[in-house]
């Protein structure tokens, strides 16, 4: 596996990730329901290098549907190894998603690392290390507000520091409390795995339920 501390985190954590869905499988599942190793490879691949393929959900046309489902079915019959290799590869040289690679793919690649790993069982944290760390919360404090929407006065406090989301019109305050790669994965609302400590009053947790997170 990629040394996590060495290079960039889109970096590694595309390598790790790749080595991960070779090693594991395609039938591996993933914490994502309905989701095992296949369809997160597919969505991943599609995302990065076949964004044509989204027409067919997007676009309610029985031909556009049937046309993408046909040019994804190509995609599921090539050997996991080249289906891996695909996405090992990145973004095509005239892929969009090129020049954006690490502000796109950066959580992108660590949220759905987690979804894989910590589908297994005896699962545990990995340690990222600080630099990684840091990177991670640096996504935190740039899309949680984007992320998490609930009428709730919402504080992360991470060992490096902590933000606040308020509401138009609060029910109460809330307070999530763990490493930045944990509340990133809480904010994705990843709630099953992610290891993070929520305190608040029992109606702003009730209103806090009834809010979404992840996108």
């Amino acid at each position: 596996m990629a040394d996590i501390r060495a290079q960039s985190l889109v970096t590694t954590e595309r390598a790790s990730l790749s080595d991960d869905l070779v090693s594991f499988g395609p039938d591996a599942p993933t914490i994502l329901p309905g989701w095992g190793a296949q369809e997160l490879l597919e969505h991943l691949i599609v995302r990065e290098q076949r964004p044509d393929l989204a027409l067919g959900v997007l676009v309610p046309v029985p031909a556009i549907s049937q046309w993408a489902e046909s040019e994804r079915a190509k995609l599921r019959d090539l050997d996991w190894a080249e289906q891996v290799a695909k996405f090992r590869s990145g973004p095509q040289r005239f892929s969009p998603v090129r020049g954006l690679n690490r502000l796109m793919n950066t959580g992108e690649y660590f949220v759905h690392h987690e979804d894989l790993l910590r589908a297994r069982p005896g699962w545990a944290p990995r340690d990222l290390g600080e630099p990684a760390e840091r990177e991670l919360w640096g996504i935190v404090r740039h899309m949680a507000r984007a992320l998490v929407h609930a009428d709730v006065d919402l504080t992360l406090v991470s060992p490096l520091g902590g933000v606040r989301i308020p509401a138009k019109h609060p029910v109460g305050s809330i307070r999530v409390t763990g490493k930045p790669s944990e509340l990133l994965l809480w904010a994705f609302g990843r709630d099953r795995v992610a290891r993070v400590d929520v305190q608040g009053e029992p109606a702003a947790i009730e209103a806090l339920n009834r809010g979404t997170r992840g996108v």
